[in-house]
């Protein structure tokens, strides 16, 4: 099973165990918005991580809140309690390699720093290669040589990834910056 990240839980939303989530993938939005036109539940099981296992959901209520924002309802879930278990955590669905690289798309503006604290740079682009995937490292300098530099992108290589301060530390190969 091929699981990526659609949504971060944000918050509970009222007593009756709602959800408000902030959607990050443009499928994972698009699915929502077309169960809320018509006022159906989603089919596909969604699934939260709980001790390193992927444990499916159902939502069946979707109501669109603001941007990029959804209050939902878990059919497991029926009170605030029960929400606040879930509070923080990321929201998964299955996907495909091609929805995958869209994601990784989201990368784009994230900084990169190796393992020892030095910034690489900025992710200016994500390249799909054959059986590779590379992220295009534009410098932080001025100057009119600095084309950036290519990094493999690989989950090994990635030693922290921080969403808030759009940061991501990886061990980077000798001789790349």
């Amino acid at each position: 099973m091929n699981l990526t990240s659609c949504a971060q839980i944000a918050k509970t939303y009222g007593k009756e165990g709602e959800i408000l989530l902030r959607v990050e993938s443009d499928r994972f939005s698009q699915l929502l918005d077309g169960c809320e036109e018509m006022d159906k539940d989603l089919e596909e099981p969604v699934f939260i991580y709980f001790d390193g296992l992927p444990v499916p959901f159902f939502i069946e209520n979707v109501r669109h809140r603001s941007g990029n924002a959804w209050v939902v309802t878990f059919s497991t879930i029926r009170d605030i309690y029960h929400a606040e278990e879930v509070v923080g955590r990321d929201l998964f669905m299955e996907s495909g390699e091609e929805d995958s690289l869209k994601d990784l798309d989201l990368l784009v503006g994230f900084k990169v720093v190796d393992e020892n604290g030095k910034t690489a740079g900025t992710i200016s682009r994500v390249i799909e290669y054959p059986s590779n995937i590379c992220l295009e490292i534009s410098s932080n300098s001025d100057t009119a040589a600095d084309d950036g530099i290519l990094l493999p992108f690989h989950e090994d290589l990635v030693l922290s990834f921080d969403r808030e301060n759009m940061e991501i530390v990886m061990k980077i190969p000798a001789g790349l910056i």
